[in-house]
């Protein structure tokens, strides 16, 4: 039977492995992470198992690094969201103060700037001081100040 695709040297799926573990660096999603993982496994498994050709060994990565991705990427994830880190920009419950930049409203607090979704009653301009209630997904909640 004639093969598509000739057997890969462990080396060469090894270094592909390494290389998508790189690339991870750069995405942070956590998927091409588990296939470069899988690529490595199969990579190393090639100097005990002598595959018979290149296209089971690609079939082979691929089904790991989905089983890898499936199994793991919620834990990973969901062990990542976890921490609240206490930095003192995410601390609450102070003034910050109403500025235009870039043509939008912000809010000016603890040295930068954020958007800002306002859950006071009463309308707030540029100038104006402002409450800061609450911080979440880069979004500041707030109250007009006195």
């Amino acid at each position: 039977m004639e093969h598509l695709l000739t057997v890969i040297p462990a080396w060469l799926m090894i270094t592909i492995g390494l290389f998508l573990l790189v690339l991870e660096l750069l995405t942070g999603a956590f998927v091409v992470l588990f296939f470069g993982i899988a690529f490595v496994i199969v990579g190393v498994s090639g100097f005990f198992i002598e595959w018979t050709a290149g296209g089971f060994q690609v079939l082979t990565a691929m089904v790991l690094g989905g089983i890898l991705t499936f199994s793991l990427r919620r834990l990973f994830i969901k062990s990542m969201n976890q921490e609240e880190l206490p930095l003192e920009t995410m601390q609450v419950g102070e003034l910050g103060r109403i500025v235009e930049q870039g043509g939008e409203l912000r809010l000016q607090y603890k040295g930068t700037t954020w958007s800002f979704k306002n859950i006071g009653e009463a309308d707030v301009v540029v100038g104006d001081d402002a409450m800061v209630e609450s911080l979440k997904n880069n979004v500041a909640y707030i109250s007009k100040g006195l």
